[in-house]
């Protein structure tokens, strides 16, 4: 793990400094001290240690992830990591390529949001039809990547304020699903 580590870190510095496209196999090794080979022993190629990083730091900066009664925390927490590696993912989002990070992004979030809502779903003892269930969940997602991407975008950006704002958003959207349905709406 360390040596996986090693090249995730090397990768991140290297991303702070050029371009993707501008960024080897052979660059990211010399910056880790390891030998070009090893690269392969952890990773198929660059973009895959970007999803590992990923993966692997949302997963430890957000728990609790597929609750719904933690879900406006775990907002705040995604967003806060979002802001402390502010540089990297402003570089990394740009990334337009087939294996584009955004789309590693958008899938974790339509999970998570997928799952919040599936917990939601056992916690109210509602039934939410599975096609409208997908439909919501590509939706809130989709926007949330979109809003993220002008979070980044901007350094002066309000971390309170776009949490918040983020947080009346989805409740807003939960609360219209539960009224929908009859359901007693979420308050915080």
């Amino acid at each position: 793990m360390l040596t996986k580590q090693r090249i995730a870190n090397a990768t991140k510095q290297l991303v702070l400094t050029k371009p993707f496209n501008q960024i080897s196999v052979t660059n990211i090794m010399q910056t880790a001290n390891l030998r070009r080979q090893t690269f392969y022993d952890f990773f198929h190629d660059k973009y895959d240690v970007l999803q590992w990083v990923y993966q692997s730091e949302v997963k430890e900066a957000v728990s609790r992830c597929t609750e719904y009664k933690t879900w406006p925390e775990t907002m705040v927490k995604l967003l806060t990591y979002f802001n402390d590696n502010r540089q990297f993912y402003q570089r990394v989002i740009q990334i337009d390529d087939q294996n584009a990070p955004e789309e590693i992004i958008q899938e974790h979030i339509q999970n998570m949001i997928g799952s919040i809502l599936a917990d939601m779903a056992r916690q109210k003892h509602i039934n939410v039809d599975d096609d409208y269930f997908q439909f919501v969940q590509e939706m809130l997602s989709t926007s949330l990547v979109m809003r993220l991407k002008r979070f980044l975008k901007d350094d002066s950006s309000n971390l309170v304020l776009e949490a918040k704002q983020i947080q009346f958003y989805l409740q807003d959207e939960i609360n219209g699903l539960l009224l929908r349905l009859g359901q007693p709406i979420y308050t915080n």
